[in-house]
């Protein structure tokens, strides 16, 4: 009879300890189940931010970056958003639509904040050059680029010996000459470099554009752009007047360094190139931005179209001239009329022991005028063989116009090609990139005013930290009941 009780007392313990175990237990997996929870919402909370990415800026340049100011300028908006997923995920709405789960867990969003962000312009705009190669990869870019390389012929070689022999030749001619006290012959004889200096008075574009032509010369403001923030070497102009031997000797050698070929043959060079030309408009192929002539801003960073296109044009008679150059040295029969034109002028001028140079300059101004035919050729929609033959030849000497009949060349490199090569030159270097940027923000503003590139970004690092309640009396620490998180946000 004394033991009556001791079973009860006994059972009763072993059922007190069996539910503490239970309880805890049950505390224990629902700790843990929240913690899944928070993990799975801060993810689908980080598929949400991305799904923000700039609309406009995918659809015109197929580019995924986020604003994590929202055009606000301050990156609370990013984190007051994410705040919102994560509490409206957690606990639900005023209705109480997590029915259930609202009786067990009561979650807290304590802190948001973004702990770090790459935009697009930094280091050295990797995360852009990125997204470009990887646009290359989906949408087979590449193959539209791959015909130039065969297009393209290395001529290099061929300008070098030119340049020599030019050099050689007038170095022999200025030892040998005397100067001469003969008076100068009265028969007068038309000299191109004259011919060609007026014709340049027009301005290139007017010798080279359809009549129809109308390039804008209205002026963009690029003081706040993106490319204001870097700098550019601008190398001096070329003399075109041809009245010095050395000058002529110097743009054929810088020919002979330009190292095009093995460019052409580097894939990033290629995609860049290509990636341009197919999302930014281009003299011919115009586009409904601000810029007619996105493509020559990109090249040449003039703030209108018309400064743009004319020194993309300069460009491209400067890189033609060697070659036709290289074109004439060949050519026996033109080589002889351009003697004897300078043998007449010479005769004129009383400096016949300089005959040699100014054959050399002439051929120079002659190759020069040939270039500004060619270019015509190419703004009217035509292609130019990039090496040339006599018989491919179309100007005449002393007037520097086109001989024979106007047909177009079927075959060979148009605009579109030339300013691929000019692209590839270019490639790699953070100016041409940052007036890309230039372009894309000036297009978007049209839509959006407070739109602003530079405060677009292709990752971010967003910490945080969640709690929710415990559920028994006492619970534990903090640390038990919370859930801190470091997460990148990255396309």
């Amino acid at each position: 009879m004394k033991n009556r009780g001791q079973t009860t007392v006994l059972f009763a313990c072993m059922i007190s300890i069996l539910l503490i175990f239970t309880l805890t237990a049950l505390e224990v997996g629902r700790i843990y189940c929240g913690k899944i929870k928070i993990r799975a919402v801060i993810h689908s909370a980080q598929s949400a931010i991305m799904a923000d990415y700039n609309r406009e800026l995918f659809d015109r340049y197929h580019l995924l970056f986020i604003d994590p100011t929202y055009g606000t300028g301050s990156d609370a908006v990013l984190e007051e958003r994410f705040m919102d997923y994560l509490d409206v995920s957690l606990n639900g709405n005023d209705e109480g639509v997590n029915g259930v789960e609202s009786a067990l867990y009561d979650f807290a969003v304590e802190e948001i904040a973004v702990a770090d962000k790459k935009t697009i312009t930094d280091d050295h705009m990797k995360l852009l050059k990125k997204q470009i190669k990887e646009y290359e990869k989906s949408e087979g870019l590449m193959k539209k680029a791959v015909d130039l390389g065969k297009k393209y012929v290395d001529s290099s070689k061929d300008i070098k010996e030119a340049g020599e022999k030019t050099e050689r030749n007038a170095v022999e001619t200025q030892d040998e000459s005397t100067e001469s006290s003969g008076k100068s012959s009265k028969k007068k004889s038309k000299d191109p470099r004259k011919t060609l200096k007026k014709k340049l008075k027009l301005g290139i574009l007017a010798l080279v554009l359809p009549a129809n032509s109308d390039i804008s010369r209205e002026r963009q403001d690029f003081s706040k752009s993106v490319s204001s923030n870097y700098s550019e070497i601008i190398k001096q102009e070329k003399d075109n007047s041809f009245s010095d031997v050395s000058n002529l000797v110097n743009v054929l050698e810088e020919s002979s360094k330009e190292d095009v070929k093995s460019s052409l043959g580097v894939t990033d060079k290629l995609v860049f190139c290509t990636y341009v030309l197919d999302h930014f408009s281009y003299q011919g192929n115009s586009g409904d931005g601000v810029m007619k002539c996105e493509t020559e801003y990109i090249l040449k960073g003039k703030d209108n179209d018309y400064d743009n296109l004319e020194a993309v044009v300069s460009d491209i008679i400067w890189m033609r001239m060697p070659i036709n150059f290289v074109c004439l040295m060949g050519d026996v029969k033109r080589q002889s009329e351009t003697l004897t034109l300078a043998t007449a002028i010479c005769a004129a001028t009383a400096t016949l022991p300089m005959v040699q140079i100014v054959k050399y300059l002439l051929l120079g101004c002659w190759s020069y005028g040939e270039s500004i035919y060619e270019v015509k050729m190419l703004m009217n929609g035509g292609k130019i063989p990039y090496i040339k033959t006599p018989m491919d030849w179309n100007t005449d000497l002393k007037t520097l116009e086109k001989i024979g009949d106007d047909s177009k060349n079927e075959s060979g490199m148009d605009y579109r090609d030339f300013l691929c090569i000019l692209l590839v030159m270019k490639e790699g270097k953070d100016m041409t990139y940052a007036r890309m940027l230039d372009i894309m923000e000036k297009n978007i503003q049209e839509k959006y005013d407070n739109f602003s590139i530079i405060n677009l970004c292709g990752e971010i690092m967003i910490q945080g930290k969640v709690s929710f309640n415990p559920l028994l009396a006492g619970g534990g620490s903090d640390e038990t009941y919370s859930c801190t998180f470091e997460e990148i946000i990255a396309y």
